[in-house]
């Protein structure tokens, strides 16, 4: 993305590492490559392109000077609130939806059926979002910030609509992967925007708060999905209640959120020409390729079916069309291409993108897995399961927002990433081993938590090491690469884990419950949820047959926890020893 239209993700970063990562009086994002600074449109009165944003200065990781002479901020009282509210409301939002599927998938399962499809319950989602963040990105740094945000929201809501209100799985899927774009563009406006409006001795703080909001959704997304599947209202309230709460704030974001135009000097058309059209529409299809491809192959289509072979190849085509189009810069240029190729050659930020795409796929696969786990080998209702991540996501939240600190002491990024590898190998490979129907709940709480240090210390300091790590200009490209990193992480170890376990489990079933006379649609709605009808039919050996060969399957989705880990140790041995500031 061109470094002039950069919408920016430093999530949980300090204050400390915040203010250091930026120009003085800069946002966020890559200073816009004209000399007129954002306009902000103030009710009541006129547009005034000085106000509401910091004037340039040259960048400076420490002059307290020019920290101390930046305006002051030019939104304060009752109107910052509601704002400040509702931009926390909407990242919550995010987090919610994030990891809510993780605990209604086996009641949304129970109703539509299609098992083989149940990967797509999660990862329509963070599809959505990695496949439209470019977009957005572009979108923010071109046009009215206002309007490009209560688009996203708009598209929020009708994907959750449709999500609740869905007649079968095809549509929930359609409208996760809806949610997930619009999702996108809530999460960067509100970034965007506390980059915008406020003054750099507050940014970091607000900054870092949309990080909290995200992680207090994420722990708290399981416990709802797993109470609305078990209340009279079902699992489709678990998405209805964003219909809800964005009516609460649609009001907020109408009228008291102002309006910023990034770009005031250049007209409409200047914006829409230094869009890169194609390097979006490839990069966008080639996630979705990805995600279709590896989701449908081995599970509704064979792997030697033409059709899987077919999307496998297309993807291989696009993702080499991406990398050409990019390199010889075909219908754009250098400045504008859709992703900031020339950061691909630094060995710092390769090493950063893959260390925290490590990172976020051993988080979600023990957040998705665990709670299954539970539901079987305990026969504990969603909400329960849910209760029992607790330990994992909360102790992964708390060392996420100590590790910036702990960055800001140590100064050196390297050894924090190698612990993190290291603790990730380490309680991935004795969770893999120990999950087990035999093991106490107690072993599995131990365990997960090892994990949660691990993803915690490297889940979002990537994103301050990335800033700090670059030119000013390139601090919006440096942070789209994490978000792509982060959120392209997720989509994938969503995907490859669920590949995985169907896989696994449709082979280990089909042994444990061979020779009863079952059919192979009754086997495979075994593995939908401890909650389906013919599992709950089961009873004696056969029920703890079916719940072994269920867990053993599942310890193979665990072995992409393994391998993140020992990825990210390799990663952090090839970076740089050096200090930060």
């Amino acid at each position: 993305m061109a470094s002039n239209s950069q919408s920016t993700l430093p999530v949980a970063a300090p204050s400390s590492i915040s203010e250091a990562a930026l120009p003085s009086g800069a946002s966020n994002t890559a200073t816009p490559a004209i000399s007129t600074a954002p306009t902000i449109e103030k009710q009541g009165e006129e547009s005034d392109p000085e106000k509401g944003s910091e004037k340039g200065t040259s960048p400076s990781r420490s002059s307290l000077e020019s920290l101390a002479e930046a305006p002051a901020r030019s939104i304060t009282g009752l109107r910052w609130l509601l704002i400040c509210l509702s931009l926390y409301i909407s990242a919550f939002l995010y987090g919610l939806d994030t990891t809510i599927a993780a605990d209604v998938q086996g009641p949304v399962v129970e109703d539509f059926g299609h098992v083989e499809q149940l990967p797509w319950i999660g990862a329509g989602f963070p599809l959505g979002s990695v496949a439209s963040i470019l977009l957005v990105g572009n979108l923010f740094g071109h046009f009215n910030m206002k309007y490009v945000f209560i688009g996203g929201a708009v598209m929020f809501e009708i994907g959750s609509a449709l999500c609740g209100a869905a007649p079968d799985m095809n549509a929930l899927i359609v409208g996760r992967v809806l949610a997930g774009c619009g999702g996108a563009g809530i999460y960067l406006g509100g970034l965007n925007y506390f980059s915008y409006l406020t003054v750099p001795t507050e940014r970091g703080l607000y900054i870092t708060l949309i990080g909290f909001f995200w992680g207090v959704g994420a722990v708290v997304g399981p416990l709802v999905g797993g109470a609305f599947s078990e209340s009279s209202a079902t699992w489709r309230w678990a998405f209805y209640i964003n219909l809800v709460i964005g009516a609460v704030v649609a009001p907020i974001y109408i009228f008291f959120l102002p309006s910023i135009h990034p770009l005031p000097g250049k007209t409409i058309r200047e914006r829409i020409a230094s869009f890169d059209f194609l390097g979006l529409f490839l990069a966008g299809a080639a996630w979705v390729l990805f995600t279709v491809a590896f989701s449908m192959g081995g599970a509704q289509w064979a792997w030697s079916d033409g059709r899987t072979i077919a999307l496998i190849v297309i993807f291989a085509v696009v993702l080499i069309a991406v990398v050409l189009q990019q390199y010889f810069t075909v219908f754009t240029t250098v400045a504008h291409r859709a992703v900031p190729g020339h950061l691909l050659l630094s060995r710092t930020q390769v090493l950063l993108v893959i260390a925290t795409a490590c990172s976020i796929t051993s988080l979600f696969v023990v957040v998705y897995y665990i709670p299954i786990y539970f539901q079987f080998v305990n026969s504990d209702r969603p909400v329960m399961a849910a209760v029992r991540l607790l330990p994992f996501v909360v102790v992964s939240v708390v060392t996420n927002v100590s590790a910036g600190h702990l960055l800001s002491r140590v100064k050196y990024y390297a050894p924090v990433f190698l612990a993190s590898g290291i603790l990730i190998t380490i309680g991935g490979a004795v969770l893999m081993v120990y999950l087990d129907p035999a093991t106490s709940t107690g072993t599995i709480y131990g365990l997960t938590i090892v994990v949660a240090f691990g993803t915690g210390l490297s889940l979002q300091i990537g994103y301050a090491v990335a800033t700090l790590s670059v030119v000013p200009a390139d601090i919006g490209n440096a942070i789209n690469l994490q978000n792509v990193a982060q959120i392209g992480g997720s989509t994938v170890a969503l995907v490859i884990a669920g590949q995985v376990f169907n896989s696994e489990v449709a082979k280990t079933l089909s042994v444990a419950l061979a020779g009863h006379g079952f059919t192979a649609e009754q086997i495979a709605s075994a593995a939908a949820g401890a909650q389906s009808e013919f599992f709950r039919s089961l009873d004696g050996e056969l029920r703890g047959a079916a719940i072994a060969a269920i867990v053993h399957a599942m310890q193979r989705s665990f072995v992409l926890v393994i391998s993140s880990g020992a990825i990210m140790v390799v990663a952090a041995a090839c970076m740089k020893f050096e200090k930060l500031f």
